[in-house]
């Protein structure tokens, strides 16, 4: 019975994630793009550096999971299926969807369902406050920036305190114990804790990670709009690095959808027309979705050839 559970379990996150992964594609203004040209060549440039950075997150899991005391981890590609697996959850509002996929499914490799929650909250909250402090760093003296009020920049640099608050190891594992009795009415496994090894380390990977993110996003940009030069490099890196940190800090809203998409808009409105700014974000929201498909495909797609070939 239990086995049944879980079979139902699974296919309702499968089609709970399909269902609005469709929703996501549909809400897209696809008229915006019926009149681009684009550079294939910088394109291809753009996804493979996309590709990279969610490798990367998979790797910085990785890190975490070994700060944290796993002991002998699955190889990478498994922990590659899994990640991109449950990435896929982001499209399901909330994050809950996200973490539960990557414990659910991870806890079959052997891993303790205990670290894996912790690994999978430590590295969405670093992802989330990595990427809003490089971001704030790199954008901090463009005078550009002027166009966002100072009561909204005043609300980002709190959310990034409080966020990096949250993640200092005594208080995380706090809110964690405390969060953990309240569900299940008893204390929480010792192997609910995170230390600062991992914090740190993630927090260190994640911000360049961050530069990674963004850069994949500047070749987007000239892909489309080669009028941008180089001097806007820095610029675009931190304006798309903010959206999709603010859109991931956002609850209940799949992938950022709209916070990302209004962010974007706003900044890179200073440095093009705001027709061909519109069609940029619209165009990220499509490329986006597309690179985690071709994210999960090339996932899990490795992991059948590796098994088949017995490695």
């Amino acid at each position: 019975m239990n086995s049944r559970y879980k079979r139902v379990g699974t296919i309702i996150f499968i089609a709970l994630i399909v269902a609005f992964f469709v929703v996501y594609l549909r809400d897209i203004d696809y008229a915006q793009l019926s009149s681009l040209e684009l550079s294939w060549s910088l394109l291809a440039v753009a996804t493979l550096l996309s590709l990279a950075f969610r490798y990367w997150g998979v790797l910085v899991w990785r890190f975490i999971l070994r700060d944290l005391g796993a002991k002998e981890l699955p190889k990478f590609y498994e922990l590659a299926n899994v990640y991109a697996k449950a990435w896929m959850a982001r499209y399901i509002p909330g994050t809950v969807a996200w973490i539960a996929g990557k414990v659910y499914m991870a806890n079959k490799l052997g891993i303790s369902k205990s670290r894996l929650t912790v690994s999978s909250i430590l590295e969405g909250g670093v992802q989330v406050v990595a990427s809003i402090a490089v971001s704030l760093v790199i954008l901090a003296f463009d005078p550009r920036l002027d166009v966002i009020s100072s009561d909204a920049k005043l609300a980002m640099v709190v959310l990034a305190v409080l966020l990096v608050a949250a993640l200092y190891p005594p208080l995380f594992n706090f809110i964690l114990r405390k969060t953990y009795r309240f569900i299940r009415g008893k204390e929480a496994f010792a192997e609910l804790h995170s230390n600062m090894r991992a914090t740190l380390r993630s927090f260190l990977l994640y911000s360049a990670g961050a530069v990674v993110a963004g850069s994949s996003y500047y070749f987007l940009t000239i892909a489309i709009y080669p009028a941008v030069g180089p001097e806007s490099f820095w610029y675009i890196v931190g304006s798309f690095t903010l959206a999709g940190a603010l859109g991931m800090a956002t609850p209940f809203v799949p992938s950022g959808l709209g916070v990302r998409d209004g962010v974007q808009l706003v900044l890179l409105s200073i440095i093009m027309p705001k027709e061909i700014a519109l069609a940029i974000t619209v165009f990220s929201r499509l490329w986006s979705a597309v690179v985690d498909v071709l994210f999960y495909l090339v996932a899990t797609s490795y992991k059948k050839i590796t098994k088949i070939s017995g490695q």
